[in-house]
C-alpha cells in the first residue's frame, strides 16, 4: 500500500510517500513543489499530484495546530460507550463555542491504571474541515485521512524515542517545527501530546528583518539567509567580526520572540508534568540556520538537537540530508500515522458527515462501459448455466424417483401411496423396511425348504458307511429332538440306535464303525437274547446314544 503525508506549508507543500507491507514500512520517495507569490496553494497541490508517477493508496493530511485545540481526559470506565458519551458532556463546558458548531475526534491511550482511561480528544470547527477538504476537491488530492498536527507528531516521537514502558519518556521533549511564516510548539510526555501552540512566527520574519536592516529586495534577504544567514552564540562571539556580530544581532531580534514563546511554553509544560523539559527538537527550513541550536540552548538551558525524521525512521538504513530532514519531518510524521498499530489508533476526522464520499474519485463511467458489458456477459452466462445444469438435475431426480417407486412396489407388492412418498422422502425408514422384508422371506425359506437334519439323510449315511460283512438287525431308530422338546435352530438333537448282533466281538466292530458318524458315543450293557423260533439263533442286544456328527446327514 502507498501512503503519502502531505504537509501544507505557506511557501511550498511537502510529501513524503511509504511502501507498507503487513506492518512493515519504506520510504520510497519524497516530493516538494514551491507556491509562487500570489499563487493559490491548490494550484500547486494540483501539480504535485499531476507529478507523481502513481496514485496514492491512501493520503494523509493534516489540520494548522491553529484551527484545533485538545484534551486529554481521565475517565472512571472502561466502557466503549460510556466513553462516548462522557466526551461530549465533558467538552460541553470547556469550549468557547457551540458543541453543534464543532467536531471532534478522540483516540483511546494506554494507561497504566485498570479502572480509569485516558483519552485524548481533538476538537475544531465544522468550517476549517469543509475549507481543507472543498479547497482539496479539484486538485486531486482528497484526503483519506484528516488528522492533526500534534497527533503527526505524536506518532513520530513515539517511534523514535520507544514505548513508554521503557521509561524514555519520563521527562517531556519539545519540538519545535519552524516554517515559512508560522512555528508550532509541541510538548510530547510519555507517548501523549500535553501541548501544542502555534505561533505566527517563521523564516520570513528573518527575511523582513534582513531587508529592514540592509535595504535590499524581499528575494534577495532570502537568498542571503538560506547562502549566508547565520546566528552567533554568546560563548562564540569573540572570533567573529563586528560584521558577523551586527549580521547575527539583526536576525536575532525575531528569534527573541520565538524563544519568549518557548519559555512560556516550558513554563507550562512543568505546570502539567511536574517536569522540566529534557530536549528540543528543531524541524521545517528555518531550523537548518547554522547556529540556532546553540541559541536554543543558550535561552532555554535545555539540550537541543534537530529532528532527523526521515534517517532515524529508514528502515533500509538510508541516511538522509539535514536539509531533507529538516523540511519533511511533518510529512514524514503524517504517512506515519497510517502504518502498522498507530492506524488503529489514528485521530481521523473524515469519519461521520465527513467520511470520504464515493464521487470524489470522479468515476468516468465511460471508461467502465467495456468492463461493465463483460461483467454482464460473464453473469448471464453463467445464469444460463445454472438454470440448464437446474433442468438437467430436476429430470435426473424425476426419473431416478420414477424407477425407485417401481423397484419399491415391485419388491413390497401392494403398498398404500403415503408408504412409497415416506420411503422416497427417507432413506433410513426404506433401508429399515427392506431389511425387516428380507429377514422375513429368509426365515420363510428356512420353512419351506427340504430339512438339511432329516432322519432319512442320517440312516442312509449309516448305511452307506456300514460294511457288508457287519449284519446287524436295528430294532430301534431315534434321530433328532424328542416329539415332545420345543422348536430351537440350534440343536441337532440326539441318536439312540439298538442292534441285535450274532455275537460280541460284532458289537465291538459296530461300536467303532458308530463312532466315525455319533459323537459322544456311549453304549449299554450288552444283554443276552433268547431265540425265539426253531431255525433262530442265540443273539445280542445293545444300544448306542450320542449326538450327530458334522458329516452324519451327508454333508
Amino acid at each position: 500500500m502507498k501512503i503519502l503525508g502531505l504537509d501544507l506549508g505557506s511557501s511550498s507543500i511537502k510529501a513524503v510517500e511509504l511502501e507498507s507491507t503487513f506492518g512493515r514500512f519504506e520510504i520510497r520517495d519524497y516530493y516538494e513543489q514551491a507556491i509562487a507569490p500570489g499563487e493559490d496553494p491548490a494550484q500547486a497541490l494540483a501539480r504535485l499530484m499531476g507529478s507523481l508517477p502513481k496514485a496514492p493508496d491512501r493520503l494523509i493530511m493534516a489540520l494548522r495546530g491553529g484551527r484545533i485545540t485538545f484534551r486529554n481526559l481521565q475517565l472512571p470506565t472502561k466502557d466503549k460507550k460510556a466513553i462516548q458519551a462522557t466526551i461530549g458532556f465533558e467538552l460541553e463546558d470547556e469550549i468557547p463555542f457551540p458543541l453543534d458548531q464543532a467536531a471532534y475526534e478522540y483516540s483511546i491511550i494506554p494507561s497504566a491504571t485498570r479502572q480509569t482511561t485516558m483519552v485524548h480528544v481533538a476538537l475544531t470547527l465544522k468550517k476549517y474541515i469543509n475549507e481543507l477538504v472543498e479547497s482539496c476537491s479539484t486538485t486531486g488530492a482528497d484526503p483519506d485521512v484528516l488528522t492533526t498536527e500534534s497527533w503527526a507528531f505524536r506518532t513520530l516521537l513515539n517511534r523514535l524515542l520507544g514505548p513508554v514502558a521503557s521509561g524514555s519518556q519520563e521527562q517531556p521533549v519539545m519540538v519545535v517545527h519552524m516554517g515559512h511564516e508560522r512555528t508550532l510548539i509541541y510538548v510530547h510526555w510519555r507517548g501523549t501530546p500535553i501541548l501544542t501552540h502555534e505561533i505566527p512566527w517563521g523564516g520570513r520574519d528573518l527575511s523582513v528583518a534582513i531587508c529592514q536592516k540592509y535595504q535590499i529586495p524581499m528575494e534577495e534577504a532570502q537568498h542571503a539567509i538560506l547562502d549566508h544567514g547565520f546566528v552567533i552564540p554568546s560563548s562564540q562571539k569573540g572570533e567573529a567580526s563586528p560584521e558577523q556580530i551586527e549580521f547575527s544581532q539583526t536576525l536575532m531580534q525575531p528569534f527573541l520572540a520565538l524563544i519568549s514563546e518557548l519559555r512560556q511554553a516550558k513554563l507550562r509544560c512543568k505546570n502539567i508534568s511536574r517536569h522540566g523539559v529534557a530536549l528540543v527538537y528543531t524541524s521545517g527550513g528555518t531550523s537548518l540556520l547554522p547556529g540556532l541550536s546553540r541559541i536554543f540552548e543558550e535561552y532555554l538551558q535545555v539540550p537541543t538537537k534537530p529532528l532527523r525524521a526521515l534517517s532515524s525512521v529508514s528502515t533500509s538504513g538510508v541516511t538522509y540530508s539535514e536539509s531533507s530532514d529538516a523540511s519533511f519531518g511533518l510529512a514524514a510524521a503524517l504517512a506515519l500515522c497510517h502504518v502498522g498499530s498507530d492506524k488503529a489508533a489514528i485521530i481521523n476526522f473524515r469519519r461521520g458527515e465527513f467520511s470520504k464520499s464515493s464521487q470524489t474519485h470522479e468515476m468516468n463511467l465511460a471508461s467502465l462501459k467495456k468492463p461493465a458489458l463483460a461483467l454482464g456477459a460473464v453473469l448471464g452466462s453463467f445464469l444460463i448455466s445454472l438454470l440448464v445444469e437446474s433442468t438437467v438435475y430436476k429430470d435426473k431426480l424425476q426419473d431416478v424417483d420414477a424407477q425407485l417407486e417401481k423397484n419399491v412396489r415391485s419388491f413390497f407388492g401392494q403398498i398404500s401411496g403415503s408408504a412409497i412418498r415416506t420411503y422416497l422422502t427417507s432413506t433410513d425408514s426404506l433401508r429399515g423396511a427392506i431389511t425387516k422384508e428380507l429377514t422375513k422371506q429368509r426365515e420363510m425359506g428356512k420353512l419351506l425348504s427340504p430339512n438339511p437334519r432329516s432322519p432319512l439323510e442320517f440312516l442312509k449315511t449309516l448305511s452307506e458307511s456300514t460294511p457288508k460283512d457287519t449284519i446287524v438287525d436295528l430294532t430301534r431308530f431315534q434321530v433328532g429332538a424328542a416329539p415332545s422338546a420345543p422348536y430351537t435352530t440350534s440343536d441337532e438333537g440326539g441318536v439312540t440306535l439298538t442292534f441285535l448282533v450274532a455275537n460280541p466281538q460284532l458289537a465291538e466292530k459296530l461300536n467303532t464303525q458308530l463312532s466315525k458318524q455319533i459323537t459322544g458315543l456311549t453304549s449299554d450293557k450288552m444283554e443276552e437274547v433268547a431265540p425265539t423260533g426253531e431255525n433262530e439263533t442265540k443273539r445280542w442286544k445293545i444300544s448306542f446314544k450320542g449326538k450327530p456328527a458334522g458329516g452324519a446327514y451327508g454333508k
